[in-house]
């Protein structure tokens, strides 16, 4: 009898503690098969998409879970898991959340103490996920070991798949992102996503200019934010920057050039809120590479480091680039972040684009009715209709043989067609000219043919979408399908003149007229007689 009454004393007891069980939890759990779940863990949804390349995904198993039926009811338990280091954690995260757990409390009170972390708007069950990613990441003498790692990815996916789990409660960590914001999940064999909290670290590149002309300088803005270093020894965040030909690195706005021998260009670092106190001293001076003036990198690594009261907040890197001869529609340049915790295996975003098309004028001067190039045609460029029919600003260039680019520092402002440019259909060209109208002049025609009499207003306008190709050119209101302006001359009259055959003949006619007119008078008198 006494033995019976402890067997049933022992059922009782577990009947107990299958009741404390957090059956709150109960949306998040389904019966489970141990060791046979699957985990999909997506990045978080941003617009640009983010890219798990270069990063690693830990999964600490917080809880192990467990489920029993009765009826229709299903109950389900959470135990500790029981590995190093994960109990001294979940004490110190709660603990920071305001709850009282010891080491030595039940398993049922540590799962209690989370569930009464639920809030609507999910801070405080956050901050407890956080607080215990920081614990795992920093201590040292109860070290936390993840359950199963991703690895570093080494390609592009949204998306990432573990298979093999226990079911459990587990802690979703993404190495390196801006900030520690990590996910938690239940996992079983109906849950088995999680979308991240967390973003990898990202630049974003931004010029002034969304069009240029040939000597306009570029301020260039590239947008970033304190990355979460916790944990780390050691954590490298570098920019780089590469220019296309059509740019030059300058010191300032004003386009100051660097030394021929310059083995730096000058930045300037700051928080993009005027209220955030910045620690450290931001660099003035980014390096530039051996091999190329056009290349420059940006070591921020320290300065992150020493700005983590600051993690998440954006802060802006400004720097000059001057648009030069070589420029082109196409022009554009990148930023990339290199970044990670292991020198030998940091990871590069995709580069961030900032595009400052110039576009080309093109001419074909030709024989009206014809399709006879014409030569030796002089014209000039005016930004406004009033210059233009003053002759006063016009658009400074250089160049010869029917090409032309734009050239502040230059005296010339004639542009002259050619008799043809080897593979083109047209035989005048000027490059580098910004997005807008223009006037353009005829100072002087080819030699027989008579000048306009008028300016043509030219009209560039940029693309409406992301392919910079899609601009258009028009004619005084008229699109230009083929993106070439025809001009056409007539050829001259001849006038008359006084002193020559010119004259004899009209003599000759009057001599005869006005012989006619007396005739005729005589003849009227004779029958009036």
């Amino acid at each position: 009898m006494k033995r019976m009454k402890k067997i049933m004393a022992v059922l009782l007891a577990a009947i107990m503690t299958m009741a404390m069980a957090v059956t709150a939890f109960a949306d998040n759990v389904a019966t489970t098969t141990t060791g046979t779940n699957k985990l999909t863990v997506n990045v978080k949804s941003t617009t640009p998409t983010q890219d798990l390349n270069g990063q690693t995904i830990n999964l600490y198993k917080l809880f192990n879970v467990t489920e029993s039926t009765s009826g229709d009811t299903k109950n389900y338990a959470y135990t500790v898991n029981t590995a190093d280091g994960y109990k001294a954690a979940l004490v110190d995260a709660l603990t920071k959340a305001g709850k009282t757990v010891t080491i030595n409390s039940k398993d049922e009170e540590f799962a209690a103490a989370v569930l009464e972390l639920k809030d609507v708007d999910g801070t405080k069950i956050q901050k407890f996920a956080n607080d215990f990613t920081t614990y795992a990441l920093t201590n040292t003498t109860s070290k936390v070991e993840a359950t199963t790692t991703s690895g570093k990815i080494t390609e592009s996916k949204t998306s990432y798949e573990f298979s093999g789990l226990d079911a459990g409660y587990y802690l979703v960590y993404v190495t390196g992102g801006k900030e520690i914001q990590s996910s938690l999940v239940t996992v079983d064999d109906n849950t088995n996503t999680v979308n991240l909290k967390t973003e990898a670290p990202s630049i974003e590149k931004t010029a002034n200019k969304t069009t240029v002309n040939i000597g306009d300088v570029v301020t260039y803005t590239v947008t970033g934010s304190i990355p979460d270093t916790t944990g780390y020894d050691q954590y490298q965040y570098i920019i780089h920057d590469e220019l296309s030909k059509g740019l030059d690195f300058v010191n300032d706005a004003n386009g100051t050039a660097l030394e021929a021998s310059a083995t730096k260009v000058k930045v300037a670092v700051a928080f993009k809120d005027a209220g955030v106190t910045g620690a450290g001293t931001a660099p003035t001076e980014a390096t530039l590479a051996t091999d190329s003036n056009k290349k420059m990198s940006l070591d921020l690594s320290d300065w992150v480091k020493a700005n983590q009261e600051n993690k998440g907040k954006e802060f802006t890197v400004t720097y000059y680039a001057k648009v030069n001869a070589n420029a082109v529609v196409t022009e554009k340049n990148n930023a990339q972040l290199e970044y990670g915790n292991n020198p030998k295996e940091t990871t590069k975003t995709t580069p961030s684009e900032a595009k400052t098309p110039t576009y080309p004028l093109d001419i074909l001067k030709k024989k009206k009715g014809s399709e006879d190039k014409l030569a030796g045609a002089k014209f000039s460029l005016y930004t406004s209709a009033e210059d233009a029919k003053n002759g006063t600003n016009p658009i400074k260039v250089t160049g010869n043989n029917g090409n032309y680019v734009v050239d502040p520092t230059s005296k010339t402002t004639v542009f002259e067609s050619v008799a043809s440019i080897d593979g083109k259909d047209y035989n005048l060209h000027v490059n580098g000219l910004a997005a807008g109208d223009y006037w353009l002049v005829e100072t002087e025609a080819p030699a027989g043919y008579n000048k306009l009499t008028a300016p043509i207003k030219i009209e560039i306008t940029k693309s409406a979408d992301t392919e910079v190709n899609n601009w258009t050119i028009s004619k005084d209101g008229k699109a230009e399908t083929d993106k070439i302006i025809d001009i056409e001359n007539s050829t001259g009259s001849l006038l008359p003149s006084t002193g020559g055959m010119g004259t004899i003949i009209f003599a000759v006619i009057a001599a005869i007229l006005v012989l006619g007119v007396a005739v005729s008078f005589i003849r009227d008198k004779r029958k009036n007689a």
